[in-house]
């Protein structure tokens, strides 16, 4: 089992997330942050447009087929553009079934391709099984940013059920009056608790504390700001709409709130799989410890 550990922390260590995740001889959690990771973005290729007079889900499907490769532009600059032989596309409302048939489309091939490096769940009880499913249908349907709460709703709820568990031994059924208590405990509360019944050691204890600030705190509470900090957009072209003057510039994602939307989409899809990576470790490393009584 250790083997396997090392092995993984070699992996990790090696790929383009260098020092991301460092796993400790004595324990299956790696510290944190997972905020390491390059937050230097690739500029956006095309603009799209279409009628936002209302928000049918036919427009929800168009966002969600564009992805975060396309800057939508401000209105008032789009008739400019398109006057000046900008390329610009401008897309057709399509049927709800039309969008979702392309949508599917899209996904399918990106999610035969994901399917195989989903990390299987651990344990056979309902809540853990249920939630590392909601994780890994939201990873298969690109919805990263979803799947990363899901991952500190895991964290969150294993540190709780198992030190329910540790608390009360040989209670061979659910005594929902004894968790009533627990469903009132936050992550850090849960963290120190954990601690207390020895779960966890002082290292854990850091790591979580780690976790739970700098990634679960601010997805749950969606911290865009905090969440997209000192990401920028490389090699964007700039162009002056009156002039026809471009020039190539960085582009911080604070510039506007779209910008950060489209580098969340971005740095979500990046740090996904790590962040998955670390909350199976959390599971793990208390059941095993729960193993030993």
């Amino acid at each position: 089992m250790q083997h396997a550990f090392h092995e993984l922390a070699e992996r990790v260590s090696s790929s383009r997330l260098r020092n991301t995740l460092r796993w400790t001889d004595s324990c299956t959690t790696p510290d944190f942050p997972i905020n390491q990771i390059s937050k230097r973005l690739n500029s956006a290729g095309q603009i799209l447009c279409f009628p936002m007079k209302q928000d049918p889900v036919h427009q929800l499907l168009l966002r969600a087929l564009r992805g975060s490769g396309v800057v939508v532009a401000n209105s008032a600059t789009i008739p400019k553009a398109i006057e000046k032989g900008e390329p610009i596309s401008v897309t057709l409302p399509l049927s709800d079934e039309a969008a979702i048939n392309k949508l599917f489309e899209q996904w399918r091939e990106r999610a035969l391709g994901l399917a195989s490096k989903l990390l299987p769940c651990p344990i056979s009880d309902t809540p853990i099984l249920y939630l590392y499913d909601q994780i890994r249908l939201c990873m298969l349907f690109n919805l990263n940013g979803a799947a990363i709460t899901f991952c500190g709703i895991l964290v969150e709820y294993a540190l709780k059920y198992t030190t329910y568990v540790k608390g009360n031994p040989g209670v061979p059924n659910f005594d929902s009056s004894a968790w009533a208590a627990f469903e009132e405990i936050t992550l850090v509360p849960a963290i120190v608790r954990a601690r207390k019944v020895g779960l966890i050691d002082e290292k854990h204890e850091k790591s979580l504390r780690s976790f739970a600030k700098d990634l679960r705190n601010k997805y749950s509470h969606f911290n865009i700001q905090k969440i997209t900090k000192d990401a920028v957009f490389d090699q964007v072209k700039q162009r002056d709409i009156e002039t026809g003057e471009e020039k190539i510039v960085s582009l911080p994602a604070s510039t506007s709130p779209a910008f950060q939307i489209i580098a969340k989409d971005i740095l979500d899809e990046r740090k996904v799989m790590k962040v998955f990576e670390y909350a199976d470790g959390v599971v793990r490393h208390l059941f095993a410890m729960l193993s030993k009584g």
